[in-house]
């Protein structure tokens, strides 16, 4: 496992602000993208997304995150 597994998932679904949206952008399913980002939740021991059943939004640990990952 690479310590960069997961960030493409998650700057998708935080640029799209959905993960159906994101895993069309990445070629993936669905379940293959919230996986990703679980795993890179539990690396980071942090909640990085905030998720509902309509909604998807950054926490304040996944907002700078988000910024460390496109520096």
């Amino acid at each position: 496992m690479s310590r960069w597994d997961g960030i493409d998932e998650f700057t998708a679904v935080a640029e799209q602000a959905s993960f159906s949206a994101a895993a069309r952008r990445l070629s993936l399913s669905t379940s293959a993208v919230s996986r990703e980002i679980a795993r890179l939740e539990d690396r980071l021991q942090t909640r990085l997304l905030h998720r509902t059943t309509r909604r998807v939004e950054l926490t304040d640990a996944g907002r700078d995150f988000l910024a460390r990952c496109r520096r």
